[in-house]
């Protein structure tokens, strides 16, 4: 099979590498195929890109590359429609919202995807009782631990 699309061009893919999302994500509720494009040069972001919709890729990332200790409780529905028996079978990645100064990228914690690799499924979750926000800054993370190491470091030295 394959698609054109308008950010990669033409993709070639087989029926075994799309992920089926029976209620879509948010935004897109009627885009429920899409594959997951990991490409080098967009490192360590991958895109989810629609099947059905050629102009519509969104990038991911795995969320504890930048946020370390982001964690998520999910209800067992949840678990049931991805066919899982628990987290550890699932991937979870959140959406990124890039503009054209990497440095103000956005992750939306509140709203993972979960994917089941197995069962090529998937779902965007929306955590309930969560304090994580649509909008975290992904570098204003990372300076943060930035300075608190160097801040560790230059406090080892004296």
């Amino acid at each position: 099979m394959e698609i054109l699309t308008s950010r990669f061009g033409k993709i070639s893919f087989s029926s075994k590498e799309v992920y089926y999302f029976s209620k879509g994500i948010y935004g897109f509720p009627q885009e429920k195929r899409y594959l997951f494009l990991k490409l080098k040069e967009y490192e360590p972001f991958l895109w989810f890109q629609s099947i059905e919709k050629p102009e519509l890729a969104i990038p991911l990332v795995d969320p504890t590359l930048f946020f370390p200790d982001y964690k998520i409780d999910i209800l067992e529905i949840a678990l049931e429609e991805l066919k899982a028996t628990d987290l550890k079978r699932l991937e979870v990645y959140v959406i990124v919202t890039l503009t054209s100064m990497i440095e103000k990228a956005q992750a939306n914690l509140l709203a993972p995807i979960m994917i089941n690799p197995a069962k090529k499924l998937g779902k965007q979750v929306v955590l309930k009782k969560s304090d994580y926000k649509i909008q975290h800054s992904i570098f204003c993370e990372l300076e943060k631990k930035s300075l608190q190491k160097n801040r560790k470091n230059s406090w080892n030295k004296e």
